[in-house]
């Protein structure tokens, strides 16, 4: 019996060609909802992007934010945090300082970057969101870094990084988490919490930021516009975002 779903939000709830959730997939969780099971967001997204997004008329009963790196429960409240390592952050200041990478930096009070180039602006457009706020780093604790440029050059940032590793969700763009971290590792906390393990759970996803809670859960369906290594890990492939995808992969596995 499934008692838990964890919703990835970009290209799964929130369609970018309508800038919208799909009304089969608002039904479908309010159908849920009604049947008893916990719905929760699994996002590599903060809470001051997800309050601009269509998701934020929708109840949901717990954030599993920024990869992992903060939870909270349907309140808002602080389940827990993971922030990243004081040295790595330090090494990550430095180089914000450089302005040789684009870099947004998150903390509990959202995002702010260095500077900003064309594949910033590419990379925030691919999920409807605006660039972040020009800001500097005021010695708050970091739960996330977003680095932005070309893949092969930013996969040399964790080597400077001993306690930190990439979750990739853009060509041009990739999250920088502590290494214990990312979706999974936050899903497992979450279900601790609510006395349930991973075999109560199921999980949406498109991205391959979500490659790990979909194989983890006990059952993780891939969206039909997903990406297709995506695909191939997981227990199903639904239907395409626009083509209710939520809603048909619910009827099939009897949830609704």
């Amino acid at each position: 019996m499934i008692k838990t779903i964890f919703f990835d939000v970009d290209g799964t709830l929130v369609s970018h060609k309508t800038d919208s959730v799909p009304a089969s997939t608002k039904r479908t969780l309010e159908l849920l909802r009604e049947n008893g099971v916990k719905l929760v967001l699994a996002t590599g997204r903060d809470m001051s992007q997800l309050k601009k997004l269509p998701v934020r008329d929708i109840k949901f009963d717990g954030y599993v934010t920024m990869n992992g790196q903060l939870c909270l429960d349907e309140n808002g409240k602080e389940l827990f945090g993971n922030p990243i390592d004081e040295v790595d952050t330090e090494k990550m200041i430095e180089l914000i300082k450089e302005k040789r990478v684009p870099i947004t930096t998150i903390g509990k009070e959202g995002p702010y970057i260095n500077f900003v180039t064309d594949q910033v602006v590419a990379a925030q457009k691919a999920v409807s969101s605006k660039v972040a706020p020009i800001g500097k780093y005021h010695g708050e604790e970091v739960y996330q870094f977003i680095a932005y440029g070309d893949r092969n050059e930013l996969k040399t940032l964790v080597d400077e990084l001993p306690n930190c590793k990439l979750s990739w969700w853009n060509e041009y763009a990739v999250d920088i988490i502590s290494k214990n971290g990312g979706k999974l590792a936050g899903i497992k906390k979450y279900l601790e919490l609510q006395n349930q393990t991973l075999d109560d759970a199921m999980a949406f996803g498109d991205g391959e930021n979500d490659l790990e809670m979909l194989k983890a859960v006990k059952v993780g369906v891939a969206m039909g516009n997903g990406e297709e290594h995506v695909k191939q890990i997981a227990d199903y492939v639904t239907t395409d975002i626009n083509k209710d995808g939520i809603y048909n992969a619910s009827m099939h596995y009897k949830l609704i």
